[in-house]
């Protein structure tokens, strides 16, 4: 087991969608689940779900090794979804981050981004496709502190601006893997793939 905190972010307002992208059909599940279900199959050791919605919440409850912590200050942006995670958590070597709109997320790529974090756990780990940065990153336990300072919608990307000396990077071949459903026109576009 990878001694890392995966904290699951499920509590944006999906303004570029217009409804709740979260819990739409994506196939033959919501989109939140294909995350969820990701990790539950991964080496993770830690896993906390940040949710602002009880169906998010109540799904991870029936999963096993899921702590689940709920957002109601989500109007605050993403930095309060981080700040809970880390709060709920306990000593680990990382903090994963991973949003939950990432349908072809899958347990195998977590493992490898673990694994290759576990290569110098002191460095940040940014998985990129063609050299533009994506999620999930895993923060070391060092920068704890950096990140329970960081304010309104712009999760980790400061703290990556400012230690590029410790930032190493995976890259994934396969960009579906890393695709994320953002607008109506992701959402159309993917679900037939």
């Amino acid at each position: 087991m990878f001694n890392i905190t995966c904290i699951i972010m499920a509590s944006g307002l999906s303004k570029r969608m217009g409804k709740n992208k979260l819990l739409l059909q994506f196939k033959e599940k919501e989109i939140f689940k294909y995350v969820l279900d990701a990790v539950s199959l991964s080496d993770i050791s830690q896993r906390i779900v940040v949710s602002s919605y009880d169906e998010i919440l109540d799904y991870a409850e029936g999963l096993k090794n899921f702590k689940t912590v709920k957002n109601s200050e989500n109007t605050l942006g993403q930095s309060k979804s981080i700040l809970l995670g880390i709060n709920n958590s306990d000593i680990c070597d990382g903090f994963m981050f991973l949003p939950c709109d990432m349908p072809f997320m899958t347990y195998s790529l977590i493992n490898d981004i673990c694994s290759f974090f576990y290569q110098d756990t002191k460095c940040i780990t940014v998985p990129r496709i063609d050299k533009k940065n994506s999620m999930p990153t895993i923060f070391p336990y060092s920068l704890k502190a950096d990140l329970l300072n960081i304010s309104g919608d712009v999760g980790g990307r400061e703290i990556i601006r400012s230690n590029q000396k410790i930032l190493r990077y995976i890259d994934i071949k396969n960009p579906l893997l890393l695709q994320d459903i953002d607008t109506k026109e992701d959402y159309i576009r993917f679900k037939n793939i």
